[in-house]
């Protein structure tokens, strides 16, 4: 049976994972609770930590699988490549549960700028080292569909799922194509990127996998996404300046041609999961309802153009 550790068993348990030289000088503080872990930032003097403790039963997923080891060992390579925080621990607390550690040395300001970002994720994109172990992903336009299709035949009496599939984009609207399979982050939005004193670094890979880098632009240009993550969705200049940055401007004609099934895709997700989570989850469900509004507002508006 697992249970959650008290922030006094944590940071005894810390103590048996990662190197402090003082850890009177510690200060460990509780970080807000997100949908699939628990978060806690422990400072010394000069570096920070992110400590992640996962809940149980949040590996079975139609589309966002919550897949600890995955993150430990993204962290492992790209941290190499000055893409992510190192790897400072991953082991299960004595409640059972995965327990991940990052750290950083301390950054002067935590602000982060779309340019910059944009050219984090171009690099990342561009790696051509592998990650063992990923899970394979919804790639490209197609099959981007199909999984929005599947996830919404597991909710076969909900109402909002027949209008949302009046929404859904042709499939003739863009030829069938190979995809090149390469790593993909899944929920690159300003919430998943974190300020260090070395710059800016990628975080939360727990839902990463093997698809089309086309989905990590998707994703740093949807509103739904960034509403779950607690941000305000980019205006319209913010998207522009982040796209016009993005180094492989062959990967932004294929977002432009194909971002409908993206953020189809994901409208998808957050009605099966608004559905599924009503009587087990009330605020989270309530959450993503409000991301699904902002998805298919945004639907609709591409259809206008």
């Amino acid at each position: 049976m697992r249970r959650s550790l008290t922030d006094t068993e944590l940071l005894e348990f810390l103590k048996t994972q990662i190197r402090v030289e003082d850890w009177g000088a510690a200060r460990l503080r509780p970080l807000p609770v997100a949908y699939t872990c628990r978060f806690w930032r422990l400072d010394v003097p000069g570096r920070s930590f992110v400590v992640k403790e996962f809940f149980p039963e949040n590996e079975d997923n139609p589309l966002y699988p919550t897949l600890p080891r995955q993150e430990a060992d993204a962290l492992a390579v790209l941290a190499r490549h000055d893409l992510a925080p190192e790897l400072e621990a991953f082991a299960h607390s004595p409640g059972g549960a995965p327990i991940l550690v990052y750290g950083y040395p301390t950054p002067r300001t935590d602000e982060i700028d779309v340019a910059e970002a944009a050219e984090l994720i171009g690099r990342f994109a561009a790696l051509k080292e592998l990650v063992p172990g990923h899970q394979m992903v919804p790639a490209g336009y197609h099959e981007v569909l199909d999984r929005g299709d599947m996830m919404l035949g597991l909710i076969p009496e909900s109402r909002k799922a027949a209008n949302l599939k009046r929404l859904r984009p042709a499939d003739g609207a863009v030829g069938k194509a190979t995809v090149e399979r390469t790593l993909v982050h899944r929920s690159f939005c300003l919430g998943t990127i974190q300020a260090t004193g070395d710059g800016a670094r990628l975080i939360d890979w727990q839902f990463a996998g093997l698809g089309d880098p086309v989905e990590d632009i998707a994703c740093f240009v949807s509103p739904g996404l960034a509403t779950l993550y607690g941000l305000h969705p980019l205006v319209a200049h913010a998207e522009e300046m982040f796209l016009k940055h993005y180094p492989d401007r062959e990967t932004v004609s294929r977002f432009e041609e194909e971002r409908a099934a993206y953020h189809w895709c994901l409208a998808s997700y957050c009605l099966f999961r608004h559905e599924t989570l009503m009587h087990s989850n009330a605020p989270a469900a309530r959450a993503y309802g409000r991301a699904l509004e902002e998805e298919v507002d945004l639907l609709l508006r591409l259809r206008g153009r």
